[in-house]
Formats: C-alpha cells, sequence, structure tokens
C-alpha cells in the first residue's frame, strides 16, 4: 500500500506541476519542517523541481524552533536546494491575533522572494484536513456560500498540490520513504480554533456524524454553483465598474446582497466593508444623485439609475496650469488634450477659439461653484454646474471637467471629462467665437487613446 501511495503522490504531484507550468520554472515553498511540507519538499526533490525553500521561524518555541530550523535548511541541502531562514519578531504583533499576524508575515515574506527570484509560483503544502477546517470555520463564522469552496489547488499565485490528499495518508508517505519531520506541539493547543476542531471537535463528530468531512467537502461543489449563478445575475445587471440601480432593487434582500458583494470583490473590495456596510447598501435606492460611500480608496457613487464605482477623484485632479502664449505657440500638452496656435483653420472636432479675443496668461483649472460661462450661441450665461447637467456628463465625473480662463477670469470654455461618453469634446464661449475675420485660431486639440 505505501509504494502505491508513494506512486500516487508522486505522479499526482507530477500532473499538477505539468498542467500549470514549464518544466525549468523556479518555485517559492514554505517549509515549516512538519510532516506535511517536508513530505513536499521531498517529492518536489524526486521529480528535480527547481525550488527555493524559505522557513519562518517564530521563536516562539524557543529551542523547539530552534530545531525545527536546523531539519529544514540541513534537508534543504542535503536534497540540493536553496533555502533561507527569517525570523520575524513576535513583538510587533502588538494586541493583533498572533495566529493571524503570523499568516500574514509569512505569506509577505514568499511574496517578496517569489518576486525577487522571479519564481513562478509559491507552493505550501495544504492537505484535505486543512480544507476540511478551512471550509467548517467559514460556516461557523457565517461565510456566504461564495467561501464554501474552501481553498483551491492553484489560484495564480499559491499551488496547494496536496489538497487530494488527508493527513494519514501523508504520514504513512513519510514513514514508507523515510522522510524526516518535527512536530510541532503547539498545535496541541485548543486555544487555537483551527487546533479546537482538529483536536476537541473533530473526534466528536467522528462519532456522531460519520462522513461529515467529506459532506463538508462537497459544499464546495454548492459554493461553486452558487457563485456562477450570482454571476450570472450580476452580468444581467453591471458594465464596466457600474450597476444598474432598478435591475438591482428588484431582487430579493438576499441575493441582492449576494450581488452587491461579488460586484465588490470583483473589484479588488474583498475584506474591506463590513457585513453592516453590505446591509446598509442594501438600501442604495435611497441614496440620493450625487451622493457617496466610501470603501477604502474606492467610492460608490448613485448617478441617477446607475450605481458607479470610480477611484477617489482627488487623487488623480489635474490641477491648475498657468499657460503664457510662448508655450501655446510651442505646443502646451496637458493629460488629453493638446493648445496649439495656428493661422490656419483646424478642422473638427477640436475646440476652437479666436486668438485675438483672448486675455493671456491663460489658465486651466477644475471647475468651481459659481463658475458661470456664456455659452456659444447665447446673449446671457449659464453656471458651469448646470451646463455639465445639461449635457448629461455622469455625476462622478462632472468634477474632472476643466475650465480654461483668460487672465481677467473670464471662461473661454469648458473640456469635458476624459471618457464622459458623449459626442461632444466641449464647449466655448459665445465670447470667443471664430468669425470670419478670425486670422489666429486657438485650438485645444484632444488626444485619441
Amino acid at each position: 500500500m505505501a509504494n502505491t501511495l508513494s506512486d500516487h503522490l508522486q505522479k499526482h504531484l507530477e500532473e499538477v506541476l505539468s498542467e500549470h507550468f514549464k518544466g525549468d520554472d523556479r518555485f517559492i515553498i514554505g517549509v515549516s519542517g512538519g510532516p506535511d511540507s517536508m513530505a513536499l519538499l521531498y517529492l518536489l526533490h524526486k521529480l528535480n523541481r527547481n525550488v527555493f525553500v524559505v522557513h519562518v521561524n517564530y521563536g516562539k518555541r524557543g529551542t523547539s524552533s530552534d530545531k525545527d530550523q536546523e531539519l529544514v535548511e540541513q534537508m534543504a541541502f542535503s536534497w540540493g536546494f536553496e533555502s533561507c531562514s527569517v525570523s520575524p519578531d513576535p513583538s510587533e504583533a502588538n494586541n493583533q491575533n498572533f495566529q493571524n499576524w503570523a499568516r500574514e508575515q509569512r505569506y509577505q515574506f514568499f511574496r517578496d522572494f517569489k518576486k525577487d527570484l522571479n519564481a513562478a509560483a509559491i507552493i505550501t503544502a495544504h492537505h484535505k484536513d486543512d480544507q476540511v477546517e478551512t471550509i467548517f470555520q467559514k460556516i461557523l463564522r457565517g461565510s456566504a456560500p461564495t467561501a464554501w469552496q474552501g481553498m483551491q489547488d492553484w489560484d495564480s499565485e499559491i499551488l496547494r498540490p496536496l489538497l487530494p490528499f488527508d493527513k494519514e495518508q501523508i504520514l504513512t508517505f513519510c514513514e514508507s520513504e523515510a522522510v524526516p519531520y518535527r512536530m510541532d506541539e503547539s498545535n496541541l493547543d485548543s486555544d487555537f480554533a483551527r487546533n479546537f476542531i482538529r483536536n476537541e471537535l473533530s473526534p466528536e463528530m467522528d462519532r456522531f456524524f460519520p462522513g461529515w468531512q467529506q459532506n463538508l467537502l462537497d459544499l464546495s461543489e454548492f459554493g461553486s454553483a452558487y457563485t456562477s449563478a450570482v454571476d450570472l445575475v450580476l452580468k444581467n445587471m453591471s458594465g464596466d465598474r457600474f450597476l444598474d440601480i432598478q435591475k438591482l432593487q428588484e431582487l430579493e434582500p438576499e441575493l441582492k446582497r449576494a450581488v452587491l458583494k461579488q460586484f465588490l470583490d470583483d473589484h479588488g473590495l474583498e475584506g474591506s466593508y463590513s457585513k453592516q456596510q453590505l446591509l446598509d447598501l442594501s438600501n442604495i435606492g435611497s441614496l440620493q444623485t450625487g451622493k457617496s460611500i466610501q470603501f477604502g480608496r474606492l467610492k460608490l457613487t448613485r448617478d441617477r439609475d446607475l450605481l458607479r464605482l470610480h477611484g477617489d477623484t482627488n487623487e488623480d485632479s489635474f490641477g491648475s496650469h498657468l499657460i503664457e502664449k510662448d508655450k501655446v505657440e510651442s505646443g502646451f500638452e496637458a493629460a488629453f488634450f493638446t493648445l496649439n496656435i495656428s493661422e490656419q483653420e483646424p478642422q473638427s472636432p477640436n475646440l476652437r477659439m479666436d486668438a485675438s479675443r483672448l486675455s493671456w496668461p491663460l489658465e486651466i483649472r477644475p471647475w468651481e461653484p459659481g463658475d458661470a460661462i456664456q455659452p456659444l450661441g447665447m446673449t446671457g450665461s449659464q453656471n458651469v454646474s448646470d451646463h455639465l447637467t445639461n449635457r448629461k456628463i455622469p455625476t462622478i465625473l462632472r468634477e474632472k471637467a476643466l475650465v480654461l480662463c483668460g487672465s481677467d477670469s473670464t471662461i473661454y470654455a469648458i473640456i469635458y471629462p476624459e471618457n464622459a461618453d458623449i459626442k461632444e469634446l466641449g464647449m466655448i464661449s459665445d465670447l470667443v467665437k471664430c468669425e470670419d475675420t478670425t486670422e489666429t485660431f486657438l485650438t485645444i486639440n484632444f488626444q485619441t487613446p
């Protein structure tokens, strides 16, 4: 049986690596010195793969921690692997949950080594028992069915090739292949949630609910189906970073929250909001147009019948630019447009003005409340804010509109935001319109992407 298991493990690992990677790819592997990671390291040795070994020594167990490090370094050298041991300071965890802090530290080390060594993936020794415990904890903590899928064997960053095998199989493999390992006595401490499930709850579950582990693993299929269904509903009511509020409001409350959660997670906001925020967001229909809800560096803004996700506009503000005439004559370049002076009448769709009517130096700046312009073809003035509203510029883009002013603060033109999704590029004032007698033209030329 042992030989069959050994062959099965090696064949499985070889197939997984061949499916996702090339033969000369390099990998980062986290090795604690326990049976799981030592078994995986030995298998990679048998397959002659290019692996860099990382051991994290938190020093929490005194000489036992040092002996773990010594074993990993010795076996890595014996099996022909480069290795590195790192020792973060546990006191830096402060009042944080140590297990969570240690995990964050560990994976940050892995990611740093992966980047520095241009490795193809991080490999960890998570197995079937870990998967069961992960899904069980998520259910007990009230996670949505999307989380019931547990850990993936490959998520484009981390490879977990031992997920199909349980702890007993791995221990049997270590014994049959004489793979050395050390047992971490802290795993017997049931003060940690995962250890409590493993040491206290699991034996009782085995007694009262035989086969419960497989039943939990089977939930991953339900979680996958649930996620696919939510994605289908979301696709029917969303576009590039926006949601249709009317369609969203037609959903049942539970499905509405699931769709909102998936929308946020799809845009990198997973873990950045609380359950209460998600509940509050379910009442988005009562949010007034132009009002926003902040999620980290992103905002969700009500824009008439749409809910738009966008970045903090203060981060990419255009600012203000004072422009002398000689700068325009030599060609002034801005974010998505240029200013030029020419004696030949430019072709549309660029904005053009009579340069002789301008008061220099010019200023380009974001519009401000109270700004007004005399629109082309009109005798009176109009607030810039009203003009942008009438032109149906999306609410979240209006603050990115710019105005071109003269030295006397007269507004000569409004430059609509980039990606405003309307045909016009902007509007000029009637005060600077071109006539048959115009000899010099100031042109705002919009750059195509």
